[in-house]
């Protein structure tokens, strides 16, 4: 039964792969990302004719089992392709606290944040790569050029059982990176960023004499005072950009009076504005938000410690401090 099955597979394949060689279906360029990116390399992430024969096949399969009287073999579920989403999602289960005691255990709650989207992102890639082995590795099966002797086909792959495991595993897959895309996960490289303000640099990451900046045991050294940022002065009321995409950990006051935004980038990484203004200007965003480089964060305040109108820009990696400045290119 299972062999004269088979039989009927092949010559559907055939003959309707000999249709898409005469008249080729539209290239699909696969799901992209909220951002723009794609999830997977560019070119069909579909198969039609060999879904198409599959659905059909096991259908004939079925009739034909139940008029004589076996058993029919459970069929195959056809696979599910992810559709773009409109626009990254913030997972809605997720409830972000809306006060922290110490600017520690805030970033490093922001860090856990960033480090388990990156875990999501590393885990949607290996899934469709997985993916588009699988869909290659299944149209070689239904190639007529296989068939006919023109190339070598795989041994391994010539047997009912095989080819429906590797279908079914291609259904779990693409149902698994759909999950993940919904939660937030994305494909993309490493994004260049950008100055959050353009204004006066007033004081660089790293030591520093000023008495008032604290000490810090920074890459197995001690210093008796230092800047863990960069400050940017310009005028108050100037407005400050994201200069990444990431999620919105933390927006509002800290215990020493400053209006505070954090983010949660890809990568590991975190930035942190302070100062910002909370008096006139309403602060733009909300913990849970996403948001684009170049999206308004805030606007330049005096709120906190300060001697006058800035942001102080500070970025984490892996919950180690890095000079922000450090991340624009060039």
């Amino acid at each position: 039964m299972r062999k004269k099955a088979f039989a009927l597979r092949v010559s559907i394949a055939v003959a309707l792969c000999v249709m898409g060689f005469s008249a080729p279906a539209a290239a699909d360029d696969g799901p992209t990302s909220p951002r723009g990116i794609p999830l997977a390399p560019s070119g069909p992430r579909t198969y039609p004719y060999l879904d198409g024969f599959i659905e059909y096949a096991d259908t004939t399969t079925t009739q034909k089992a139940s008029s004589d009287g076996s058993a029919a073999p459970t069929a195959a579920p056809a696979p599910v392709v992810p559709t773009a989403t409109p626009s990254r999602a913030a997972p809605s289960v997720r409830s972000y606290p809306r006060t922290f005691s110490t600017y520690d255990e805030l970033v490093e709650y922001a860090t856990s944040i960033a480090m388990t989207q990156q875990a999501a992102n590393d885990c949607l890639a290996a899934l469709l790569a997985r993916q588009d082995a699988a869909e290659a590795a299944l149209a070689t099966v239904f190639d007529p050029r296989v068939r006919g002797g023109l190339l070598r086909s795989r041994s391994d792959l010539m047997d009912d059982v095989t080819v429906h495991a590797l279908h079914s595993q291609l259904a779990n897959d693409v149902a698994t990176a759909r999950d993940l895309v919904a939660g937030g996960a994305v494909v993309m490289t490493a994004p260049s960023w950008r100055l959050p303000l353009l204004g006066k640099d007033t004081q660089d990451f790293g030591p520093t004499p000023f008495a008032f900046e604290p000490a810090l045991t920074y890459g197995g050294v001690y210093y008796p005072h230092f800047h863990t940022g960069t400050d940017i002065a310009a005028a108050w009321g100037m407005p400050i950009l994201a200069p990444a995409p990431g999620t919105v950990v933390f927006a509002g006051t800290m215990g020493d009076g400053a209006e505070v935004v954090v983010i949660a980038h890809d990568s590991g990484l975190v930035s942190m504005y302070a100062h910002l203004d909370n008096h006139v200007f309403t602060v733009p965003v909300k913990a849970g938000d996403t948001v684009q480089a170049g999206d308004q964060i805030g606007n330049v305040g005096v709120t906190g410690v300060t001697t006058g109108p800035h942001l102080h820009w500070s970025v984490w990696r892996d919950g180690e401090l890095v000079d922000p400045l450090s991340m624009i290119r060039g």
